[in-house]
């Protein structure tokens, strides 16, 4: 293996562990306010960090995921398979950052508060949404393993 190729590898090892181990975090730390609402503004205060690092991840595996192209990797049916699946998690990762989560941040009830019934929808629909984007993130891991 050469010198690029091993360092691509690293790199894409590195996004991978960014990208998808903060939306895993994201998803567990989702299931804890939903749970317990008391822990609703823990997780209003970490989410923008955490999306920071999936963003950052994703960036990264993209960037060096283009790279193995470049160096010679075949684009077998497999690796479309994975480009579309990337693709599919980038939109619902711009909808679920720009569209959703900013109204759940809006509509959040403050500390002791009882959420509204606006608040409760918008909830669902991001959870729903989150886990939809991470299990996408680990069904294009689960590809490139494959491939």
């Amino acid at each position: 293996m050469s010198s690029l190729a091993t360092a691509l590898s690293i790199i894409h090892l590195v996004g991978l562990v960014l990208g998808l181990g903060a939306a895993t975090v994201k998803i567990v730390l989702l299931l804890k306010s939903r749970v317990d609402p008391a822990f609703l503004q823990v997780y209003l205060r970490a989410s923008k960090p955490i999306t920071k690092l999936i963003v950052l991840g994703t960036i990264i595996l993209i960037l060096s995921g283009i790279g193995w192209l470049f160096y010679g990797y075949s684009l077998s049916t497999l690796m479309i398979v994975k480009i579309v699946l990337v693709a599919a998690m980038f939109g619902l990762g711009l909808t679920i950052d720009n569209a959703v989560e900013p109204k759940v941040h809006k509509l959040a009830p403050a500390p002791n508060e009882t959420p509204s019934p606006e608040f409760r929808e918008i909830q669902k629909l991001h959870f729903a949404l989150e886990v939809a984007a991470t299990l996408l993130f680990y069904a294009i891991f689960a590809v490139g393993v494959a491939i």
